[in-house]
């Protein structure tokens, strides 16, 4: 279901982040909640060393019958089994709306801890766009998490009544580096060095 429905909407923003690491020089990167493997094929093809991690065990075996050389494994974005600095960048892809504000936190922590010092993370996630009440992808979009269930739904509502990723990157003092908006302004990708984070 995820590969024939939410891939395929996701397809652009894929070479985005690929884009996005590259003009950082990222070589080895961590794909936090990786679902189906979508990002980390398109990043394997250009080359990039990855490795995907997704919480459940049949997103991992999917991602893996799909790209065997890649490697996936099944862990917590709360509880990375990694050590500190292992990679140059780490990527939260539409992972944090969902859940609620305690866990995006530790998400966006635990993803700075592998990067090393110098490194990156990318996070792509939802971003209200102006005069959302006439915007229809974004309603599009507040209709498919209302449908999702309700903790999913919850999750939602409180990221963006919080003002979305703007909103969690300054409560956590983290300065982007870049910002980019895509499907129609209702996505935003961030590149934010770990340097910049006062408490990561």
């Amino acid at each position: 279901m995820y590969s024939l429905l939410i891939d395929p909407i996701l397809h652009s923003l894929r070479p985005r982040i690929a884009r996005c690491l590259a003009d950082r020089r990222a070589l080895r990167v961590l794909d936090i909640g990786c679902a189906t493997g979508a990002q980390a094929r398109v990043l394997a093809r250009e080359r990039f060393e990855v490795v995907g991690v997704d919480s459940s065990p049949d997103m991992v075996a999917s991602a893996a019958k799909r790209m065997p050389s890649i490697p996936f494994v099944q862990a917590s974005a709360l509880e990375l089994p990694f050590p500190q600095g292992t990679f140059d960048a780490a990527i939260l892809s539409l992972a944090l709306h969902e859940h609620p504000e305690e866990e995006r936190t530790a998400m966006v922590r635990e993803a700075l801890r592998v990067v090393h010092s110098q490194g990156t993370l990318v996070v792509a996630d939802f971003a209200r766009p102006k005069r959302s009440s006439l915007h229809i992808p974004w309603q599009v979009i507040r209709a498919v998490e209302f449908s999702a269930g309700p903790e999913h739904h919850a999750g939602f509502a409180d990221y963006v009544r919080h003002d979305a990723l703007a909103g969690l990157l300054a409560r956590l003092a983290l300065v982007a580096d870049e910002t980019k908006r895509s499907h129609f302004g209702c996505i935003s990708i961030v590149a934010v060095t770990k340097s910049s984070a006062i408490s990561p």
